[in-house]
């Protein structure tokens, strides 16, 4: 197989032609359920309003899809191998959709082993829905602003464990243990304008998954490719890539993207705890890379 490539098509479609047991990782997003109308931006681009949901397709239809789309995933995986999926929860006429539940709900049925759940903080962004509360303050008016997503590490079969490099050689190690080890990352979104893509995670997502996750040399996928962020991400780390997107605009938009630098970002922030009884832990930024001393 031809690695090092993003291809415009149906995702079901282009994982049928490709060997079983091929990939070592897979990180990807799926697209939102209906917040958001891909072929509508990918025609328009950041223009207004006009690519935003219509709610039109139904919870048990979109989990149908996904879990298709992902037995098919899990099929090109290796033994031993991971699929890393950043998803949120959707909100229908003040309801929350669980997504991310009813998901690894049915990818465990299909096989996949729940490795790790982590909570993607989004810090300086998410859904503003307290606002309500703030001017009728009764308890039956709260709706929590929404900051955050979950990351699924699915994997398939064993733990398979290798001592071949070291992860996160030039990190700094504050960054490590304080805030990378926890089930919980701080991790500003992607400002809204910057790419030629309505929610494209953050580049540091794909940063950390694929070194806590792969080795160099591996081979990732990504399914959902978007605007490139796991394709540009692993050709920076060494890493074999294959992306796949229906739309056009976005496969071509993604390979001019590969030979940037990754937006990694030069400081990194994680909640400070003191050991003083009463104390409130208080936000701190430190450098991402390693400090030389």
């Amino acid at each position: 197989m031809e690695f090092d490539r993003i291809e415009c098509g149906d995702n079901i479609d282009v994982l049928s032609k490709i060997d079983s047991d091929t990939f070592d990782i897979t990180i990807t997003s799926p697209p939102y359920r209906n917040a958001i109308d891909y072929s509508m931006h990918a025609k328009h681009g950041n223009k207004g309003e006009n690519y935003r949901g219509k709610l039109s397709i139904s919870v048990s239809d979109y989990i149908d899809n996904m879990a298709k789309i992902f037995k098919e995933v899990h099929r090109v995986t290796k033994s031993g191998g991971y699929c890393c999926i950043v998803i949120g929860n959707e909100i229908n006429k003040g309801t929350l959709e669980p997504l991310p539940a009813l998901l690894v709900s049915r990818l465990y049925e299909q096989g996949w082993a729940l490795h790790e759940e982590i909570v993607w903080h989004k810090v300086t962004g998410g859904a503003n829905r307290a606002g309500s509360f703030v001017q009728r303050p009764y308890p039956s008016y709260f709706r929590a602003n929404i900051m955050h997503e979950v990351i699924l590490v699915m994997r398939k079969g064993e733990n398979r464990l290798q001592k071949i490099e070291y992860a996160f050689s030039n990190i700094n190690q504050d960054v490590m243990w304080k805030e990378i080890a926890n089930s919980v990352w701080h991790i500003a979104p992607v400002p809204p304008g910057f790419l030629d893509h309505p929610c494209p995670y953050p580049e540091e997502i794909p940063y950390r998954l694929l070194n806590l996750y792969s080795n160099e040399g591996s081979t990732v996928l990504d399914p959902f490719n978007g605007a490139g962020q796991t394709t540009k991400v692993a050709r920076y780390l060494g890493r074999k890539f294959y992306g796949i997107d229906i739309q056009k605009t976005y496969a071509e938009y993604a390979k001019t993207r590969l030979n940037e630098e990754p937006h990694i970002r030069d400081e990194s922030i994680m909640l400070e705890f003191e050991r003083i009884e009463g104390s409130i832990p208080k936000w701190k930024k430190i450098p991402t890379k390693k400090i030389n001393r």
